[in-house]
């Protein structure tokens, strides 16, 4: 708009942005992390796996879903204008 103000169209689009950045990250969380903590419960073989395998692919995908999720926040500061 003219004034600088947004549509709520363009609200809208903004919000879905974010919420599909939130939602992306929600994935990469429950594949990266969880998945492999309920492998650990069920297959105990996965501990002979070892630190480089196991738990640093899981602190990769839970720090690119936090980051998603930031990202997501980030894309909402849009609305304030």
């Amino acid at each position: 708009m003219a004034d600088g103000t947004l549509s709520d169209a363009q609200k809208e689009q903004i919000k879905l942005r974010a919420t599909f950045l939130n939602n992306i990250g929600i994935g990469v969380l429950l594949v990266g992390v969880f998945t492999p903590v309920a492998r650990l419960v069920y297959d105990g073989s996965a501990v002979e796996a070892g630190f480089s395998k196991f738990v640093l692919p899981m602190l990769v995908c839970f720090f690119l879903g936090v980051v998603l999720h930031l990202g997501g926040g980030w894309i909402l500061r849009g609305l304030t204008r």
